[in-house]
Formats: structure tokens, C-alpha cells, sequence
């Protein structure tokens, strides 16, 4: 659990907070805090506004933040993509007259909270607002957890609920989710409805309950093919088919995957660590843990030979040149020749 959120159940409020970060867990969950700590049910419709600062003024928010509360003794103000903070162009030509939020920054009311939420990894620190903002506000970061950080985020909300969970079930639960917050959060809570009665979730209540993503299926398929075991790879193919997925859409989520193998394997080769590596791809670092351990099973000249076979076939099914169904059944026999075929080599 984050500090600040121990001290917005405390009833401790700050005046001005700012979201920032791009996890929608985190985010979802500030905000109803905001709300459940700061207003009571009724007060709700009469003393919250969530607004956009892509289709409004800041002015217009700070006079909302401004307006005394009707029927409670705070008000709270949402203010949603404050782009003119970071370094990116607005969609939308609205003129914000920031020097009234540094105003209001300088002395805010004290019957209102307002609370900034940037949706992006970092805002603009060579401006002179984004300064303020962060020396006056409470920050509430919204990063995605690492490895470890994420395992604290399961265990903390299962002691939160008085429910167990096997080890090697957080694990499995992280791998399945791709080491994504909100996902894992949202799995989560399903098994320990389903597992409310027992209080303990099991590993195997993880494979049979955890939703994979068309991502995760990919890997999966992936893993089989490394393990040389082309019925199960088949399987997860044929599954993904009846699922109404679209073959190119396989294709390229397979390519994608060579292509993050392939540049793993020489990032390694340049002494880069796997975060190092997962920084430089912007790629998730779990991802690229669990992508590492693939990339092991292949030879350079073996992924070379994939991705070359890769393109080939996209470019047939994309001009319609024979089922595109079978051309990736094809490509799975053929990786495992052309891994038998190196390895002789």
C-alpha cells in the first residue's frame, strides 16, 4: 500500500495532490480513496467535479476548486490531462491561463481538494509550473511495479481480504498477467471470489480461472515450440482460431516476439543487463525476463532464419497467396527443422 494512502484513510487530506504515472490501478483506486475519505454518498453529486483539461481551461477549474461546497464542508476537483505540464503537443486548441493555477498554488482554499491526474511517465521539470506543482502538491506516484513490487501488491491485498495464496500461485498469477498491476488486480479479485469459502487460492485455480491475453497464449505457443512439442504449440493455435483471432494477427504477434528475442540476444551479447535491456526496448522488464529464458533456446542464425520465414509468409497472406490458416501450421514444422537442421550444423 502506497504512504499516502494510509494517510487519506487517516483523514489526513492535502489540498492539492498530483496523480502521475501511467497505471490504472493506482490511479482508479487514488481517486475513489479521494472520494470515499473527502465526501460522503450524497455530497457526491453536488461536491465532485471531474473535469478534462483537454476540453477546459485551468481557470475553470481553479473557479470550481474556488466554489464553496454545497451541503458538506469540502469539495473535490478532479483535473484530468494537464498536457500544458508536460513536453507533449495538445490534441486541442485550449488556452490555459496557468497563471492563475500558480496563484492558486501559492494560497489554496481550504475547503477544496484539487487533484491534478497525468497520465504520462514524467511531466516537464524545466518548467517553472511543474516546480511548483511538485514542491506544493502530494505526489502520488502511478509507475508499474517491478517484479518484486507487484508480488507486494498481490500479498497486501490478500492479507487486506484474510485470504492465502501459494507462492508458486503469485507467480504464476504475475507470469500469466504479464507482470501488469491493474490486470493482476483484476485476476486476483476473481479467485478470491471464487476461492471465498476455502480462503486459499491455489496454483491450480490460477490456471484454470486466469483469463490469458491473446499475448500470453502467444508465448505460451512459443514456449511449446521451444520444447519441441508441435502438438501442444498446434493446440494453442487451433484454440486462438476458434477464439475468431485472425491469423495475420497471430503472425505478427509471433514476429514480434522473434523480433524481441533477436534483439535481446545482441543486447546480451553488448553486456546489457536485462533491465538495461527492457529500458532501452521500452519494453515491460518482466517481459523481457520471461523472454530472455526463450531467447537461450535459439541460436542467432536460428531466430535469423524464423524472422526471414516470418516476413516471407506475411507477405503471402497479405496478398492472398494460399490459406492463411495453414501457412502458420506450416511455420511451426518448419521451425522445429530448421532448429534440428542448425543444431547439426
Amino acid at each position: 500500500m502506497l504512504p499516502e494512502w494510509k494517510q487519506i484513510r487517516s483523514k489526513k487530506i492535502a489540498p492539492v495532490y498530483l496523480i502521475i504515472g501511467t497505471e490504472d490501478y493506482i490511479i482508479n483506486e487514488t481517486k475513489q480513496l479521494l472520494i470515499d475519505n473527502i465526501l460522503d454518498g450524497e455530497e457526491v453529486e453536488f461536491n465532485y467535479a471531474n473535469l478534462d483539461l483537454e476540453e477546459m481551461p485551468i481557470e475553470m477549474v481553479i473557479q470550481e476548486a474556488e466554489s464553496m461546497p454545497f451541503f458538506g464542508d469540502k469539495r473535490l476537483v478532479m483535473a484530468n490531462n494537464p498536457i500544458f505540464l508536460t513536453s507533449e503537443k495538445s490534441r486541442n486548441k485550449v488556452e490555459h491561463d496557468t497563471a492563475k493555477l500558480e496563484a492558486y498554488l501559492n494560497e489554496p482554499v481550504d475547503y477544496s481538494v484539487l487533484c491534478f491526474v497525468a497520465r504520462v511517465e514524467k511531466l516537464d521539470e524545466r518548467k517553472k509550473l511543474t516546480k511548483l506543482l511538485k514542491k506544493t502538491a502530494t505526489v502520488i506516484e502511478a509507475k508499474r511495479p517491478n517484479e518484486n513490487e507487484l508480488k507486494k501488491w498481490l500479498e497486501a491485498k490478500l492479507t487486506e481480504n484474510n485470504m492465502q495464496m501459494e507462492q508458486e500461485a503469485i507467480i504464476r498469477l504475475i507470469e500469466l498477467t504479464s507482470g501488469q498491476l491493474t490486470t493482476a488486480m483484476n485476476e486476483l479479485q476473481k479467485l478470491m471470489l471464487y476461492c471465498f469459502d476455502s480462503k486459499k487460492i491455489t496454483i491450480q485455480n490460477v490456471e484454470s480461472l486466469v483469463v490469458r491475453s491473446l499475448e500470453q497464449n502467444i508465448f505460451l505457443l512459443l514456449d511449446k515450440m521451444i520444447a519441441m512439442d508441435i502438438s501442444g504449440a498446434l493446440r494453442i493455435y487451433y484454440d486462438l482460431l476458434k477464439q475468431k483471432e485472425e491469423p495475420i494477427k497471430i503472425l505478427a504477434l509471433i514476429s514480434s516476439q522473434f523480433r524481441l528475442l533477436n534483439q535481446l540476444k545482441l543486447l546480451e551479447q553488448q553486456g546489457y543487463s536485462q533491465q538495461q535491456a527492457a529500458t532501452k526496448l521500452k519494453v515491460h522488464p518482466f517481459r523481457v525476463k520471461l523472454a530472455s529464458k526463450q531467447a537461450k533456446n535459439f541460436s542467432e542464425l536460428q531466430l535469423n532464419r524464423a524472422l526471414k520465414r516470418l516476413a516471407e509468409i506475411d507477405f503471402e497472406m497479405k496478398t492472398g497467396f494460399g490459406d492463411k490458416e495453414q501457412k502458420l501450421e506450416w511455420f511451426l514444422f518448419e521451425l522445429q527443422d530448421n532448429r534440428q537442421k542448425t543444431d547439426r550444423e
